[in-house]
């Protein structure tokens, strides 16, 4: 099944991610209002999060099977083709722009290359800092056969009812966390509650546990008539989230925060009113144009770090722009490399590392 109108918003989540790294002195970040919605870089990996799972049910579940045949070998390969090559180039260009530095560090080169910095405090962030996410993702791939296994072994009321105490748990630790005396930016409890993979897997399974529940036909019921006006709606109410954080830590007295998925409910709410939509919003978020957009919004997320130092080598110091316009001229450069990278580089290296599993003679083996 094929829902075209949920990838552009990964062009809007990247982008936001892109803002919140760069985009700090330019309009309408510069608009106190605005600032904490455009600039919030780290709630949009939360949301990647939410719809990873959401699109590996609607992808890989077989709600009319009998049991599970699922070729997990062939799966992840296809996830590695998926993200590895892109990854692995923003990593190498990262290395080479910091030799003096953490180019040099064997640990972090490492644990970059397996993929396993997010689960070691101090190093999570070291040489492509949005490669953090990919961590945490990886352990989604790991995990994603096992809990489908569960599905079926359990049924879907028992992965809801888990998926549950699991995102109860995680807001309630990173709360208790947040708010601890012990508590300090950049520290390493900041560290364990910001990037650790095991504070995201609720997330996760929160978007596979509704992706599943959408495969079984559970929300047809709501593409009617105030389909469009809901998502509207319910995007308000994430604005409005995340214009007001602050002014609700004060009303609560205590601090909060939802890069943890602590509002993925709404995320959900406003995928799921987006894939049964049948009208003139589904066509619109399923241009061609936009679609390409979201497509390539893997590269853009992923190339952001090496690409911005390019552009402020090549073009940032020497052009004569204020901080606007060059912003706004890097996005449209990263758009634009994106693109190419999505259709010259990622596209073809997956097709070539997949066919690794048809020309080896795996591709009919179920593990």
């Amino acid at each position: 099944m094929k829902l075209d109108q949920l990838t552009f918003t990964r062009y809007i989540a990247a982008l936001t991610v892109v803002f919140f790294h760069f985009g700090q002195q330019a309009f309408p970040a510069t608009h106190a209002w605005w600032h904490p919605v455009v600039t919030a870089g780290p709630i949009a990996v939360s949301y990647f999060f939410v719809l990873s799972g959401f699109i590996m049910a609607v992808a890989y579940y077989q709600p009319k099977a009998q049991s599970l045949t699922f070729n997990k070998g062939k799966y992840w390969l296809a996830r590695f083709a998926r993200i590895y090559p892109v990854y692995l180039l923003a990593l190498v260009l990262m290395i080479l722009a910091n030799l003096k530095t953490d180019g040099r560090d064997p640990l972090a080169i490492g644990l970059s290359l397996s993929m396993l910095q997010a689960w070691i405090p101090g190093y999570a962030m070291v040489l492509n800092s949005p490669g953090w996410s990919l961590s945490v993702e990886a352990l989604f791939y790991l995990s994603f056969p096992f809990l489908l296994y569960f599905v079926h072994r359990k049924g879907i009321r028992t992965l809801a009812f888990l998926t549950l105490v699991a995102w109860l748990s995680t807001q309630t630790l990173q709360i208790f966390l947040h708010n601890s005396p012990s508590y300090e930016a950049k520290g390493s409890l900041h560290q364990f509650i910001y990037y650790h993979p095991l504070m995201h897997l609720s997330t996760f399974m929160l978007g596979l546990t509704v992706g599943i529940s959408f495969c079984h036909g559970k929300f047809k019921r709501f593409d009617q008539a105030w389909n469009g006006l809901a998502i509207s709606l319910l995007t308000l109410l994430v604005i409005l989230c995340l214009a007001y954080e602050t002014q609700l830590e004060q009303y609560l007295g205590i601090l909060i925060d939802y890069n943890n998925g602590l509002i993925a409910p709404l995320f959900l709410a406003i995928l799921v009113l987006l894939a049964v939509n049948t009208g003139w919003t589904n066509r619109l978020m399923s241009l061609p144009f936009l679609v390409l957009l979201g497509e390539a919004s893997y590269s853009l997320y992923i190339l952001q770090r090496p690409a911005y130092g390019i552009y402020d080598r090549v073009l940032g110091q020497w052009l004569p722009l204020d901080a606007n316009l060059h912003y706004y001229l890097f996005a449209i450069l990263l758009t634009v490399a994106s693109i190419l990278s999505f259709k010259y580089m990622e596209t073809p290296l997956r097709r070539l590392i997949n066919s690794y599993y048809g020309s080896s003679g795996k591709a009919s083996s179920n593990t």
